[in-house]
């Protein structure tokens, strides 16, 4: 387990548990809604905003956010294995997805909520469930009236890349 994990994996005659406990995610809409895009950031920063369920069940945490950056840790282990016995690509490409959102969320000046239109993802080396923790380093690439775009990269702590991606995002209003 690493050391953000946010969801223990318990073990007992063979069998594997996993429980999760998560805050109601209207406090953490509600948090985007009503904090400044400043608090947001410190907020976010601290810890102190509610983690949304997706967070704790994927083993998301974040690791630093500013406007127009977001970087993410993914502690890889069993619950993202997929039958070939390598963590799937569709949990690399969410907390991807994850930190491209929270790159551009944070990019606005205004209370106005983005949602990602599309998405391309490639995947450049298989991710075990025993490696160490990962980052999803993201950044905004465009900001606009109504549309953004953002990319991303998926790194070890060496910065070998294993995955990247790239998105657009749409304004919903504010």
């Amino acid at each position: 387990m690493t050391s953000n994990d946010l969801a223990a994996i318990e073990t007992s005659d063979g069998v594997r548990r996993l429980q999760l406990e998560w805050d109601d995610p209207a406090q953490a809409v509600l948090g985007l809604l009503q904090l400044s895009r400043d608090e947001l950031v410190q907020r976010l920063r601290s810890g102190d905003l509610p983690q949304p369920p997706l967070s704790k069940l994927l083993n998301i945490a974040v690791v630093d956010a500013e406007p127009g950056r977001m970087v993410l840790s993914l502690g890889p282990d069993e619950r993202h294995v997929n039958f070939l016995g390598v963590v799937g690509g569709g949990v690399l490409g969410a907390v991807l997805d994850v930190a491209m959102w929270g790159a551009v969320q944070l990019s606005m000046d205004d209370k106005s909520m983005v949602t990602t239109t599309s998405m391309n993802t490639n995947f450049l080396r298989r991710v075990s469930h025993d490696q160490a923790t990962l980052r999803a380093i993201a950044q905004t690439v465009h900001v606009g009236r109504t549309t953004a775009a953002a990319e991303a990269r998926l790194v070890d702590d060496d910065d070998k890349i294993y995955a990247t991606a790239t998105a657009n995002f749409v304004r919903l209003g504010g």
